[in-house]
């Protein structure tokens, strides 16, 4: 095998990096060569008074990190988050601020469509979860905006798609993005043109879709990219897996069909990897979701809540003047009592930026938990509740699959934070393996070597994925009796805001 020097931009919905990663000929190696914050800006009343992505400042930062890079390059690839979208005319120029997913602009047509349509309908059709941000329900918003925003358009984007256009030109978007937007059929390998058609959108404003790890580039680095970062024009940009989960997933070190995965980072991604979408009912119940894998795998899984909770309260002591330092924090919390207090880290209330301390305090009182007391036991309070809901998880997606799952993986920065990883051992009963916190951008790079090595499978692709480390449930850290009795009122707690879905209603 060829060693080669890929280039993985990897923009998240917190930070972005661009990683030189070189395979072949050992493990590969991946080295950090720009990272840059990514955040959402608010807009005032005259650009639609919206949370927003800020597109031309991405572009610079990602210019800025490839004119870093001093290896002879073979190829580039990008992943960023799902859903969110940009419209653009023929010349590649927005024609409407990117609206940042967790405004709350479409929450209004997350209720009508899915009132209108039907949710057994919806995910009959497409298999994808329901959530107020997905891209049917963000289109659904710009369909209906007094300025028209669709009509003044040539072409939707996604976020990766969108960065790709600016670095080669290319207009078309990767199969594993399309997935998560609730407008595709996976099984078709197509947009759903009349589910389009029924919340007011052309068809034809849809990009073709492509699938990663094909050996045909996007293109090639526009003059103008070239000369600013002093890349070859002739370094070709590959379809990779553009969705940050997806090349998350690709390089877990998964080895069997009992092992579940939690992709660890601004969300928790808690999934199985399947063969085929599963869209049952009982699936549909539970809200998980079917996203496109490499090599024709499903990532069947559930958003939660993961890392965004301690960002935002990172930013919330920061703005007050107190840039507190993590592993001291952990540390402290690794002392406080566990399941003190617990929360639903998945609540509405929690979704939006701003003073997250003093949300999950608000939320304690609410629903009658203890109120966090300082620092030390807001952080425990998040790690327990995130630790609670992945058990909960794991129990959904053992009865929908009728798999038992006997292990976890965990990838992704989130795999760094020790005491998080031993109490999802404690609290699931099941030993954790922890990949690497770099999974997103590796699975990146595995994925541009796997197309230009003619790689045709998931499994050919994980010989170059090995485990970082293995954790076994202690036993004598937290008895089975006070972990019952902890899932008992995290059950309790969630259970509050749960509502019947419509057909159920009748």
């Amino acid at each position: 095998m060829s060693e080669r020097v890929h280039i993985a931009i990897d923009v998240g919905a917190s930070s972005g990096r661009v990683m030189q990663v070189r395979i072949g000929g050992g493990p590969p190696v991946i080295e950090e060569v720009h990272r840059f914050d990514n955040q959402p800006i608010r807009l005032g009343p005259d650009a639609g008074d919206r949370w927003s992505w800020a597109l031309d400042a991405l572009v610079r930062e990602v210019t800025d990190g490839l004119g870093r890079v001093e290896a002879t390059v073979d190829s580039i690839g990008i992943d960023t988050w799902g859903c969110d979208y940009g419209l653009v005319d023929a010349t590649g120029a927005l024609v409407a601020p990117i609206t940042a997913y967790r405004d709350d602009r479409h929450h209004a047509a997350f209720e009508s469509v899915r009132e209108r349509l039907g949710e057994a309908h919806l995910y009959t059709a497409t298999g994808t979860q329901f959530q107020p941000f997905n891209t049917l329900y963000q289109l659904a918003t710009d369909a209906a905006a007094p300025d028209r925003p669709l009509e003044r358009a040539d072409r939707l984007l996604m976020i990766p798609d969108l960065l790709a256009n600016r670095l080669c030109g290319s207009t078309c978007c990767e199969r594993t993005n399309a997935s998560t937007t609730q407008c595709f059929d996976s099984d078709a390998d197509r947009w759903h043109e009349d589910l389009l058609r029924s919340v007011g959108v052309p068809p034809e404003l849809m990009p073709s879709v492509v699938a990663g790890a094909s050996p045909e580039p996007l293109g090639l680095l526009r003059p103008e990219i070239s000369a600013a970062t002093g890349l070859p024009g002739s370094v070709p940009l590959l379809a990779t897996a553009t969705h940050d989960t997806a090349s998350a997933v690709a390089a877990a070190p998964l080895r069997s069909k009992t092992d579940a995965y939690i992709s660890s980072g601004t969300w928790s991604l808690v999934g199985v990897e399947l063969d085929q979408v599963l869209a049952s009912d009982a699936a549909r119940r539970c809200n998980f979701t079917n996203e496109a894998g490499v090599f024709g795998t499903t990532r069947f899984l559930r958003n939660v809540s993961g890392l965004w909770l301690l960002q935002q309260c990172q930013s919330t002591w920061r703005a007050a003047g107190r840039d507190l330092d993590w592993s001291a924090l952990v540390a402290a919390a690794e002392q406080s009592p566990a399941f003190e207090s617990i929360i639903d880290p998945d609540h509405p209330d929690l979704a939006a930026p701003g003073d997250m301390p003093e949300r999950l305090r608000a939320r304690c009182r609410l629903t009658g938990e203890p109120v966090p007391a300082n620092d030390a036991a807001i952080v425990r309070c998040i790690i327990d509740s995130l630790a609670l809901r992945y058990a909960a998880c794991l129990e959904e997606l053992e009865g929908v699959t009728g798999r038992v799952i006997e292990r976890l993986v965990v990838v992704g920065g989130g795999s760094r934070n020790g005491l998080l990883n031993r109490l999802t051992s404690e609290v699931t009963g099941r030993p954790v393996v922890v990949g690497s916190a770099e999974a997103t951008a590796l699975g990146n790079a595995l994925v541009q070597h796997a197309a230009l090595e003619g790689m045709r499978s998931i499994d050919e692709l994980r010989t170059l994925v090995k485990a970082e480390h293995h954790l076994e449930p202690a036993g004598d850290t937290l008895d089975r009796e006070r972990i019952d009795a902890a899932r008992s009122r995290f059950r309790r707690i969630t259970a509050t805001i749960v509502q019947p879905l419509p057909e159920e209603t009748q």
